[in-house]
């Protein structure tokens, strides 16, 4: 029906077919239920980088390696602490 949402789950977000990287949720079963954690882990550490990144959290101590995509809030950010380290000497 037009203008309701459709509710998904990530199933294999690195699938080459960007059809096949999710599943309406009312078509998963119970038994068969099986989601893309890596995906739902890395959307988790981007959202709370949002909310957190300028208390300093960081990813990396959470042990995720991934080369992470910078982010302009986080470059202005680092300029920021760094044009204070500067006034401060």
């Amino acid at each position: 029906m037009a203008g309701n949402a459709v509710e998904y789950i990530y199933t294999d977000s690195r699938h080459s077919n960007p059809l096949c990287r999710v599943t309406p949720s009312e078509f998963m079963e119970a038994e068969d239920f099986d989601y893309d954690k890596e995906k739902y882990r890395e959307m988790l550490f981007e959202a709370t980088e949002t909310v957190l990144g300028s208390f300093g959290f960081d990813r990396s101590v959470y042990g995720n390696a991934k080369k992470k995509i910078r982010k302009w809030w986080h470059e202005l950010s680092e300029e920021r602490i760094r044009d204070r380290e500067t006034e401060r000497v």
